[in-house]
């Protein structure tokens, strides 16, 4: 017999209700956490409201309202936000890198294939540079304060952008030695080292942005650390819509590559690729306009 689902205000309901709570940001949580837990009390929280409430997390991080945050915490919470979505857009990267540049599929009699790849490689180099430059002067002001309190756990927050993609391409090598293809990785083994690989990403991601929320830091380092992750998520996602055009061309006029004349992938990647976009360039514009204002004052 099947179980029955979780009626509202069941346990199960309302461990379902806090965690989708959870999902918003803390500064939302700490001011209206409170009123909404006591409405889902009084109302029930059934499933539909349930997946209303987390879906709102989504604008809460994107479009935070300003009357929670200062202007450095502005911008931290951007820097959060555009790391999570630049991280994504990193993975969708690598991911047409793989299945297009990897597999030199450059038709020749259509440029616009390789011009894509061309302004692709660009924006991608350009962005990688911008978070490296604008983000480790943050990083080192971050892991020198933690070191100083000696905060364990904010160190570990901070070593997870090399930890984690370091044991995930450590076990990649070793997955791939183990199953000895000899024409390649078969498409499950390719689709789970890419939710491996996203997954690696999120934690790296995940990282800083709780050491960025528990740390606090102010001053040049994360005015100049968000100002870099406007160049960050513009390039990165002028590198997504450079990979879009490449892929509508290969659709467009290399139907024979493999893959190339299913639809559903480009299904899938165009409304990734267009979201984190978005996220990134809405939530680095709101970090850039918050350390002008932060100079101005």
């Amino acid at each position: 017999m099947n179980a029955a689902p979780p009626q509202a205000g069941s346990p199960g309901t309302s461990m379902l209700a806090r965690a989708a709570l959870a999902l918003y940001p803390a500064a939302w949580r700490a001011r209206y956490g409170d009123e909404v837990r006591a409405l889902l009390d009084d109302s029930g929280a059934g499933p539909r409201t349930i997946a209303s409430l987390a879906w709102r997390a989504l604008p809460a991080w994107v479009w935070p309202p300003r009357h929670l945050y200062d202007r450095p915490a502005r911008m931290r919470a951007s820097l959060a936000t555009v790391l999570a979505a630049w991280t994504v857009l990193t993975g969708l990267a690598l991911v047409f890198t793989q299945l297009t540049q990897a597999q030199y599929l450059r038709p020749a009699s259509h440029p616009v294939v390789q011009w894509s790849y061309w302004v692709f490689d660009g924006a991608v180099l350009v962005s990688m540079l911008a978070v490296a430059v604008g983000g480790l002067p943050l990083w080192l002001l971050m892991m020198r304060s933690a070191r100083r309190e000696h905060r364990s756990r904010d160190i570990a927050y901070l070593l997870s952008p090399v930890v984690a993609p370091a044991i995930y391409l450590a076990a990649l090598s070793v997955t791939v030695r183990l199953i000895r293809p000899v024409h390649g990785v078969g498409p499950w083994w390719f689709l789970a080292f890419v939710a491996g690989g996203f997954a690696a990403g999120g934690i790296a991601a995940a990282g800083p942005g709780l050491a960025l929320r528990r740390l606090r830091p102010r001053g040049p380092a994360v005015r100049l650390a968000a100002r870099a992750a406007g160049v960050a998520a513009a390039t990165m996602s002028l590198a997504g819509a450079a990979s879009i055009a490449a892929v509508v061309g290969l659709y467009s006029w290399a139907p024979q590559y493999a893959g190339y004349h299913e639809s559903w992938p480009l299904g899938i990647y165009l409304p990734m690729v267009l979201l984190a976009a978005a996220v990134a360039m809405v939530s680095a514009t709101r970090g850039v306009r918050a350390a002008r204002s932060d100079i101005a004052a």
